[in-house]
């Protein structure tokens, strides 16, 4: 009896390290970006909410009291999103057509609770740098986190910029409840793996000796 005990003691350790552990996925991360409303991005400029389509995200702003609708493209993949609006023109004359997925990508990176880093804060200005000094025809920066990154992509005198979210970066968003005020990260891969394995070792070598004493105890009258 003692045995079977250990057995549910044991299953029920491992549910609040599988709901800790939980990997974030386009279901989870949908549901934060729809939960976006009502935020201010610049002076007499907000984001009221954000519709989703299939492949598209639309931005109804307010601006200076008249409504808009601006479109973002986006795609996920297994290891996260990726999001981009009008491509630029290389002159970079017209790079502010940038700023609503940057929006957006501001946004999520500040609902993360990923560390602030300037390098890492993939405005305008960083990425005009970026450009300047950039000699391949696409190149992928990612944050120290690996949480999010930037991707530019020349072609026909036009750039792409597209913002990068990725599932298993240090600091995920999530739909969650702050667990005592702690900053949720994933886990350990590694030591939640070898975690996991343990304890099923564990689960299953008490389960199999609990089915073969049975039979024992019921030999000797027990």
């Amino acid at each position: 009896m003692k045995k079977i005990k250990y057995l549910i003691l044991l299953l029920l350790l491992l549910l609040p390290i599988a709901v800790y552990a939980k990997t974030p996925n386009k279901e989870e991360t949908l549901k934060v970006i729809e939960k976006i409303e009502n935020i201010q991005v610049e002076d007499n400029s907000y984001i009221k909410n954000i519709s989703i389509g299939e492949d598209k995200f639309t931005l109804i702003m307010e601006v200076n009291g008249n409504f808009i609708e601006k479109n973002i493209n986006y795609k996920f993949t297994d290891k996260g999103l990726s999001f981009n609006g009008e491509d630029i023109s290389l002159d970079l004359n017209d790079i502010d057509n940038n700023k609503y997925a940057f929006y957006l990508y501001s946004i999520l990176e500040n609902k993360s609770t990923a560390p602030y880093d300037i390098n890492n804060y993939y405005n305008n200005s960083n990425i005009k740098e970026k450009i300047n000094n950039q000699t391949e025809v696409t190149k992928t920066y990612i944050d120290d986190s690996k949480t999010f990154g930037l991707t530019l992509s020349k072609e026909n005198n036009k750039l792409k910029i597209t913002y990068n979210y990725y599932f298993d970066g240090d600091y995920p968003i999530i739909e969650k409840e702050e667990i005592n005020g702690d900053e949720f990260t994933n886990p350990s891969t590694r030591n939640y793996s070898i975690l996991i394995t343990v304890m099923l070792i564990s689960i299953i070598c008490i389960g199999i000796y609990t089915y073969l004493d049975i039979p024992n105890k019921r030999i000797k009258g027990e």
